[in-house]
């Protein structure tokens, strides 16, 4: 496949030829546990979440510059340049079914994307087919961040900053793409962590990322507090939402949890770890919680002591295949780069069939070890 931005669809330029390429099988390290019947889709500089629908894929891409663009993929196998601003930091974007029952992205529009948590969001809805692109009323509110966005139909689920300015607090949004009013339902999970006997308020706490798949709502609540958590929650219709999972980081580890995938009764989630012992892997649960799988990136122990490599996202662009991305190397901090080994840079946008990977059945897990 030759990358290109088709006119009239996009005019916001080519891709680099090298950077979007299908049907070359993926090399395969040593290891047993690895992606099996990979195809290399793309070689990215940057580590990215990712997500799919209807055999499309977008993501976040670095430029020479600096500074991030998005881009999509067709069911064809075309790679685009979506026409929206650059950022200074990875676009947080998704991809659904729109109200045409087309593929529709929403994505968060921010002035200073690279703040903790970032500042002056509001979100934008763009058509990959036509590159027509508008604000969401009911989430582009003055003076509210709104971020985290996910698309089903004419519902969309967004993170909305909640109380005082610049507090670092949000809670997920459910409204309509066509509502012009604040969202009037809001979710929070736990605002409270346990010390000892006692507890005590989270100093921040944002929904990290989100998935909406008919009336089934995922997302990522990340808090911070004595610790950082992250704990997977899992919404079905007006019930009250499950905690699957949960990662809590150390002084000496890192742990956190990735975007969720929602798909056929299923949740599946990155857990990501880095420090004394780093790996980083897929999770899959059912929506219950009773049943759970893992799968590995396919590094030997020793290359993933070195490289750092890992599973870090994934997505479901069909029923059953599989998109993940795989880091090649790592500076500790989950960018895809280690000064230290020049030949062992990037990450690899790997396709995969879902059902035909050596998922290793576990215990489900409360908590990430």
């Amino acid at each position: 496949m030759t990358p290109r931005s088709p006119a009239p669809l996009l005019a916001a330029g080519l891709l680099a030829a090298a950077a979007v390429a299908t049907g070359a099988p993926a090399a395969q390290a040593a290891g047993e546990r690895g992606p099996q019947g990979a195809s290399v889709l793309s070689v990215e500089p940057n580590d990215t979440a990712i997500d799919g629908w209807g055999g499309w894929l977008v993501w976040s891409r670095r430029a020479d510059d600096g500074t991030f663009g998005l881009v999509a993929r067709t069911p064809e196998g075309v790679g685009v340049l979506l026409p929206v601003p650059a950022q200074t930091a990875p676009i947080d974007a998704s991809i659904g079914p729109g109200p045409d029952g087309g593929p529709l992205v929403v994505y968060a529009r921010c002035t200073r994307p690279d703040a903790s948590p970032p500042i002056g969001c509001d979100v934008h809805r763009i058509d990959p087919r036509t590159g027509v692109d508008a604000p969401v009323p009911s989430a582009s509110l003055p003076g509210v961040d709104e971020r985290a966005p996910a698309v089903w139909g004419n519902r969309i689920a967004f993170s909305r900053s909640v109380g005082r300015p610049r507090a670092g607090r949000s809670a997920v949004a459910l409204t309509t793409l066509d509502a012009t009013e604040p969202p009037s339902r809001l979710i929070y999970p736990p605002a409270k962590e346990r010390i000892g006997t006692g507890k005590r308020n989270f100093r921040a706490y944002t929904p990290d990322s989100i998935d909406l798949q008919g009336s089934t709502l995922a997302f990522v609540w990340h808090a911070t507090g004595l610790r950082d958590r992250w704990r997977l929650v899992v919404q079905r219709g007006q019930r009250r939402g499950k905690i699957l999972l949960t990662a809590t980081s150390t002084r000496s580890t890192l742990r956190r949890l990735g975007r969720p995938v929602l798909s056929a009764g299923e949740v599946t989630v990155p857990r990501l770890r880095t420090g004394m012992r780093s790996r980083s892997e897929i999770y899959r649960t059912t929506l219950s919680g009773r049943k759970a799988w893992t799968l590995e990136s396919g590094f030997s122990g020793a290359q993933t002591t070195r490289y750092g490599s890992a599973l870090t996202a994934v997505a479901a662009p069909t029923p059953t295949a599989m998109v993940l991305v795989r880091r090649l190397a790592s500076d500790g901090r989950w960018s895809c780069k280690n000064a230290a080994v020049a030949e062992a840079r990037g990450c690899e946008v790997l396709q995969v069939d879902r059902a035909a990977q050596p998922w290793r059945k576990i215990r489900p897990q409360s908590e990430y070890p």
